[in-house]
């Protein structure tokens, strides 16, 4: 495949859709943020420093469907439920931590075994919309992604067993944060975190917007959406 080629093939890349959950402790006086290195071998930003997450799958939009738990806010618009749903789970399984409720999920469908093997049901409710950004054409992999927002408070257990996805998890300041290498998007999110914690009632409890990152062919931009309505699509 020629240089040229390979180009296209990536500006062309399919945009899917996936979380990141960012678990913030402010049990001490300076918070501290929950981080992983991805492995040297992975596709997408190898070695990079990143919060948890990855994909939303079809299983968990038609979980989001069936769920009846609270969400924050309570009118988050449907079409992000399924985010918020995949960032908890993928959270359990990059880190063994877990946010949910002391009540057996039943029916868990595949992807959703591992969670449920701990007897509880994701607490959603716990977590704050914080930003959506879209990875910019010309890479090797695309995606839409919802960061949210969770106080290590809401953590309700660690059972320990991972997926060995990230590598060398750890709690860091927001300046020992920035001493690492983490991809573009990370450093903007860690700002609208820094925000976020001294206004996250205000985010709870109005319609106030949030930071929507992307290019539009030919600037790369910050708008600001809400999180009630449905998102303009990537």
């Amino acid at each position: 495949m020629s240089e040229g080629h390979a180009d296209q093939v990536m500006a062309g890349a399919t945009i899917r859709d996936a979380a990141c959950l960012l678990v913030v402790d402010r049990s001490q006086v300076v918070p501290k943020l929950l981080m992983g290195r991805r492995h040297a071998d992975q596709v997408f930003l190898p070695n990079k420093w990143v919060f948890p997450g990855g994909r939303v799958e079809d299983e968990d939009r038609q979980f989001a469907d069936r769920f009846s738990g609270a969400f924050s806010p309570c009118d988050l618009a449907h079409e992000i439920k399924p985010f918020a749903l995949a960032g908890i789970r993928e959270l359990y399984e990059e880190t063994g931590l877990l946010i949910g409720t002391d009540e057996p999920l039943a029916s868990a469908t595949p992807i959703w075994k591992m969670f449920a093997a701990s007897g509880q049901s994701p607490a959603p409710a716990h977590l704050v919309p914080l930003a959506r950004a879209i990875t910019p054409p010309g890479r090797v992999r695309r995606y839409d992604t919802w960061f949210f927002m969770a106080s290590a408070d809401a953590l309700s257990a660690d059972h320990a067993k991972t997926d060995g996805e990230l590598l060398d998890l750890d709690w860091f300041t927001f300046s020992e944060a920035a001493k690492l290498d983490l991809p573009n998007i990370t450093r903007l999110i860690l700002n609208d975190v820094a925000t976020a914690i001294a206004t996250v009632r205000a985010i709870h409890d109005s319609g106030e917007t949030l930071p929507f990152y992307y290019y539009d062919n030919t600037s790369f931009r910050r708008d600001s959406i809400s999180c009630k309505v449905a998102p303009p699509p990537p």
